[in-house]
């Protein structure tokens, strides 16, 4: 057995370079840019009016504050999308609406809260500021500004920018494809009757697939076979086609009918390490065939979700382009806690937060690898090497899920 660190040092080193690839933006939710972009445009594009009012000469509205209120002669209108293509002379003001060009001759906007009607066109009641309520061409940036750097992952908000610049595409980190390989004799179908008493109701392949979407990745395919070596090789050799990670559940241990690692080594993948010294989820084998990472996942369903928790997501991760990798926070020991074992232990948590107070981890008492329960009321896990000792308000980093 190898311990954990070696096993994350082995990952690191075998990370197939990320893809990149052109993506619309309807699709781009989510992914992060595998170069800078620079805006193609100004914003705005165009001068406008932040207000509804009246766009105005500066120099026919300045002396109000002294002379009192000054009727213009109102000589057409420009909304947003219906600009008014005709030159402001003086005496004049062109009715405006907000976001509507600034036409040509004025250089204010009076809104429409500072003027009265009148006979014989506007009254402006108070002095506007020279270039008031005016959104002028460029302010925000200027073609060819720097917008998003790499590494950036998109958002609504940036998709938002992107629409607004009129960026067709952008150049992102390509999902990774998985795909998904459940083995067992006993599984069946999780509505099925079952009929027989040795058999289990699947829970990996709705775990797994969702757990593997939730992680940004494209799943391929999903497929079940029996503990046949001979079916195995077959199934697992038709979904290596545009796969680039290959997820198997089960057959990993060291039992007569475990053949994930012969079947594996059989189409042609390399052993980077099987078995790591670390408790649940002791027999995870990983290998690699080129730029396939193929991740033979134990078949109890807690070490199945651990070790994809700890292993195969930062891997997913990586492929996407991203070096968050986990998410964790730093909370008080609530009780004492101690690894009596040889492994390190991956001990599932709760997390409890009051209001201006550090967050306090809570006992899960069922930590059984074939306990669900023991991951869905966790909040997270910690991480115990063998013969440490934690007492109660020591301080602990706690991965969270």
């Amino acid at each position: 057995m190898i311990s954990v660190e070696k096993a994350l040092e082995i990952l690191e080193a075998n990370v197939p370079e990320p893809k990149r690839v052109e993506i619309r933006l309807e699709d781009a939710l989510g992914m992060i840019l595998f170069s800078d972009l620079v805006s193609p445009e100004s914003a705005p594009r165009f001068t406008n009016s932040a207000m509804d009012g009246y766009a105005v000469r500066w120099s026919d509205c300045c002396g109000i504050a002294s002379n009192g209120p000054k009727i213009l002669q109102v000589h057409g209108e420009s909304q947003a999308g219906v600009p008014f293509f005709g030159t402001v002379q003086p005496g004049e003001a062109i009715r405006i609406s907000t976001g509507a060009m600034l036409p040509e001759g004025a250089d204010s906007v009076v809104k429409v809260e500072d003027t009265e009607e009148a006979p014989s066109g506007v009254k402006i009641l108070a002095t506007p500021i020279h270039g008031q309520n005016v959104r002028v061409e460029g302010e925000e940036f200027k073609a060819g500004a720097f917008l998003f750097a790499k590494g950036t992952r998109v958002g609504p908000r940036e998709l938002a920018m992107f629409a607004a610049v009129g960026v067709k595409t952008i150049p992102v980190y390509r999902s990774p494809r998985v795909s998904l390989l459940i083995t067992g004799t006993e599984l069946a179908e999780p509505d099925s009757e079952l009929i027989k008493p040795y058999q289990i109701r699947d829970s990996n392949t709705i775990m797994l697939s969702s757990a593997t979407n939730d992680s940004g990745a494209h799943l391929n395919k999903i497929c079940h076979v029996e503990d046949d070596l001979a079916q195995t090789i077959q199934v697992m050799e038709e979904l290596l086609t545009e796969t680039d990670i290959l997820l198997c559940s089960g057959g990993v241990s060291v039992g007569r009918h475990d053949h994930v690692k012969d079947a594996a080594e059989a189409v042609g993948f390399s052993e980077l390490f099987w078995k790591i010294r670390q408790k649940p989820g002791k027999p995870l084998y990983v290998g690699r065939r080129q730029d396939t990472l193929l991740f033979g996942l134990p078949g109890n369903p807690v070490s199945a979700f651990m070790c994809f928790y700890h292993y195969v997501r930062p891997v997913l991760a990586r492929l996407q382009g991203s070096s968050n990798e986990y998410r964790s926070m730093t909370a008080r020991v609530g009780f004492q806690v101690k690894n009596h074992g040889n492994r390190t232990n991956f001990i599932r948590v709760k997390v409890a937060k009051e209001p201006n107070e550090l967050a306090c981890i809570k006992e899960i008492a069922q930590q059984g690898s074939h306990m669900l329960s023991s991951i869905t009321t966790a909040d997270g896990y910690i991480i115990l090497e063998p013969g440490a000792l934690l007492e109660p308000g020591e301080l602990v980093e706690v991965a969270l899920f």
